[in-house]
This record gives C-alpha cells, structure tokens and sequence, in this order.
C-alpha cells in the first residue's frame, strides 16, 4: 500500500494571546528587563503562535493533521521548503520523510524552528498513517485505551476553587507558575512562597505542588526556595525549568541540592541530542519533551524510553493539548504524567487519546477545507 503526498497545507493561529498565560506576570528570563515583566505577550511574539500542517494524498480519505509553534516563521520554513520536498512523495515511509525533513533544515539551525517544523510534518505524516490503517494512533503504536495518569497545571491558586471535585482528587499534582525571579531578591522569593502556601491550602493531603519557572532561576535561588518550601512541609514536588535549558551542569548539581524535591524540564529540548544529554547527565528527574518541537513523535519516543530506563517520568509539555502526545503516552509504560492545562480545553476528567481513527482532529474544525 501506498499513499502519494499531493497536498501540504498551514494555517497559523493564535495560541494564548488573550488568556493567562500571556497576560499575567509569570517568571521568565526577561523579567530582569521591567517593561516585560508583567507580561510575557509583550516580548514573544510570533514563536507562540500555532502552526497547523495537514498532508493530504491520493486518497481523500487518507490524510494527517500535525501541529507546532513558531507561527509565520516556522510556517514559512514548511511551506517554502520542506512541502516540496514531501508533495509527491509516499506518505507511509514516515521515517525516510521525516529525515529527508531534518536533513533538508540542517543549514538553518539545530533545532529550533527547524525541528519545530519538521515536527508539525512528522505528526502529520503519522496521524495520517493510522488513518489510512483505520485504527487510532495508540494501537498503531502498540498502546491501549485507557485513562492517563495526570497532573494539572493552573494559572494561579484560585482557579483550585473551580475545578471539578473528581479531576483534582486524580490529579498527581498542581502546578502553579512563580511570578518572581533572582531579580525581585527576597521579597518576590516570599511571594513566591506565598503563593504555593495559599496553594496548598486549597488542596487535598495528597495532591503535591509543582512550580514552573520558565528557565529564569539559578541554582542559588531555586536552592533557597526548595529549602524553605521543605521547612514549611507544602508538599513542593518539583521545580521546572529553573534554569537555562541546556545548563547540564547546573540541574545536575540542583537535583543533589534540593532532593527529594525534583527538577523537571526539558520542554524546550530540540532534537533528539538535546533530551539525551539531559538524561545523560542526570539532569533531570521528570522528563517534559515537548512533541510538536522536539521533531516529533519518534523521537519523543526514543527519549521516553530512555528515560524509563533511567528512572525519570516522562510527562510531555501541554500534552492534554496535544493529542499526538496523548496517544504516545497510551503506548509507553507505567511511569507517565499527562499535563492538562486548566482553562485552555481543559477535561473534566483525566485525560485519554480518541478512539477515531488518526488522532481524532477534524480538520473542518480547525478551519481547513476539505
């Protein structure tokens, strides 16, 4: 069987230019400069914008739906280059595709945009294989159906109140993002404190903390902050991204530092390399490989394997949101964290992939023709 490429189509989309998670004040690396403290949509710009892709073949009931960011820059890059490399093409080869794809990027970057893009393409390409297999993606991967394991991340500890009494008490953990960083001294490191108090305070004695810091903390900074939230016994889990994304060195020495504490990251890993020299160096406890930039679904499976032998949880970044990581998880092991992110689709009940064949995206919905 074959299915020849005959179409590649984007569409670029807004990801969270009016909600949460770019209106409020998180910690970020800017946050040293005050006109972008506040908010992160000040400075993103385009890289939070969505990027559609759907392949379409010779077949009009076989095609594939894949998804990224980077908005007009990375669509660009698909759709400039990397479309003709794929239109005429059979669909079904998916790993000569895709390192067809990589190869064809490599002038550009090592990661980045160009595995970004290729990602979008590779997820596509997979989607579009089980299709044209009539079965869902998981059972193409080996997986069962089942509910996923886990954990929820909310904007700040208010939004607690409103959540179904059945999805928090299943819940691993909630996360919060801090608002604060090195720059604030020890009045934001209490406020940040702070917030994780009023936090716990909302949830049940089983439900442990999670913090992000979006790559803006130091080893010192998260160091004290581990320390006192132990000391206040709040039930701190981990701390993601506290530190520059490939800072091998410095998670390494954080995770001995703050332990049994954890430190996750790893959402802003491009590349195959990228997450195994994080696993290599013990640089991490919980895993959160991004699929739609990492350069997609094989290679996130690689890394979560990897990561299962090495004893670190595999949690994919938004992966609620992004039902290629759903069905990827329903196909690897036990030691799994689905993230839902609350206020964005958020479920009301623990996350699971779609039993329709494919992924189970509509492409009616996301505003293409068919």
């Amino acid at each position: 069987m074959t299915a020849l490429i005959t179409s590649v189509e984007t569409l670029v989309a807004p990801f969270s230019t009016s909600a949460w998670l770019d209106q409020q004040r998180i910690s970020t690396p800017m946050g040293w400069f005050p006109r972008h403290a506040d908010r992160r949509s000040s400075w993103r710009g385009p890289g939070a914008d969505l990027v559609w892709v759907m392949i379409s073949t010779d077949d009009p009931a076989v095609f594939g739906i894949g998804q990224t960011r980077g908005g007009r820059v990375t669509e660009a890059l698909i759709t400039e280059h990397l479309r003709h490399l794929l239109v005429g093409q059979d669909a079904l080869e998916i790993t000569w595709r895709t390192e067809e794809l990589a190869r064809a990027a490599m002038p550009y970057a090592d990661g980045g945009v160009s595995a970004m893009g290729v990602a979008a393409c590779e997820l596509a390409l997979w989607d579009l294989s089980a299709r044209a297999a009539e079965m869902p993606l998981f059972r193409l991967l080996g997986g069962r159906d089942a509910a996923l394991p886990y954990y929820l991340t909310c904007a700040d500890p208010d939004m607690v109140s409103d959540l179904d009494d059945e999805l928090l008490v299943g819940a691993a953990l909630v996360k919060v993002p801090m608002a604060y960083g090195p720059a604030y001294g020890r009045t934001g490191l209490r406020q940040n404190l702070d917030r994780i108090e009023t936090l716990r305070s909302k949830l049940p004695d089983h439900v442990e903390i999670g913090v992000d810091c979006f790559m803006s903390w130091n080893v010192g900074y998260a160091t004290r902050f581990a320390v006192q939230a132990e000391r206040a016994d709040l039930g701190l889990a981990w701390i993601e991204e506290p530190l520059p994304r490939l800072d091998l060195s410095g998670h390494a020495e954080l995770r001995q530092r703050i332990a049994p504490v954890r430190v996750a990251g790893g959402e802003h890993a491009f590349g195959l390399a990228d997450g195994l020299r994080l696993l290599e160096s013990r640089a991490l406890d919980v895993l959160q490989a991004d699929v739609t930039w990492c350069g997609g679904l094989a290679t996130a499976r690689t890394l979560a394997a990897v990561a299962s032998q090495a004893g670190v949880v595999f949690a994919p970044h938004l992966s609620g949101a992004h039902p290629w990581a759903l069905h990827l998880l329903a196909a690897c092991g036990p030691e799994v964290l689905a993230e839902v992110l609350v206020g964005v689709g958020a479920p009301a009940a623990a996350p699971r992939p779609d039993t329709s064949p494919g992924v189970g995206l509509d492409p009616a919905d996301l505003g293409f023709r068919q």
